[in-house]
């Protein structure tokens, strides 16, 4: 795993959300999905930290023994400037800003990252890494096991819309 000091610099994913989107199928994983399958373990991941940010659901990650990559990819990448700057808006929260504040341009240096490889420093990956968590607690808790692709995307966006 990327890491800085004790702190992961890369987006993570437990080992048992990766078993529970590996059952539905992403990459070369061939899931039980009749339906389709995700392209990359990176979009399960995203679907997880929006809704943990939707449902204000977060805590620390559990155990996840393979790495992940420190960037969006596949068709997350194309919107990198929107889930980045919804996750900087979470951040801002999360330090008590709400609203115009001369704190927020301080609070970005806190967030992302200057390293030209990397997206966002430790403390801006374990926000969103918290999030993906606690939304793959929330899916689990109230969808049960997935097989299928499209019956989990449809049960998704009615909780989002909630």
């Amino acid at each position: 795993m990327s890491q800085k000091g004790n702190s992961i610099m890369s987006f993570y994913l437990s080992d048992v959300a990766r078993g529970y989107f590996e059952k539905i199928g992403w990459g070369r994983n061939k899931g039980k999905s009749k339906s389709g399958m995700f392209s990359a373990i990176i979009q399960p991941y995203y679907l997880c930290m929006q809704i943990g940010m939707i449902k204000n659901q977060r805590r620390e990650p559990d155990l996840m023994s393979r790495d992940m990559i420190d960037y969006w990819a596949s068709d997350a990448a194309e919107h990198e400037d929107l889930i980045s700057g919804v996750g900087f808006y979470y951040y801002c929260i999360q330090n008590g800003i709400m609203q115009e504040d001369e704190r927020t341009l301080k609070l970005m240096d806190s967030f992302f990252s200057k390293e030209r490889d990397k997206v966002y420093t430790a403390e801006g990956y374990s926000m969103l890494n918290k999030f993906a968590q606690g939304g793959f607690d929330y899916i689990l808790e109230n969808y049960g096991e997935a097989n299928d692709l499209a019956d989990f995307l449809i049960w998704y966006m009615e909780q989002i819309e909630i």
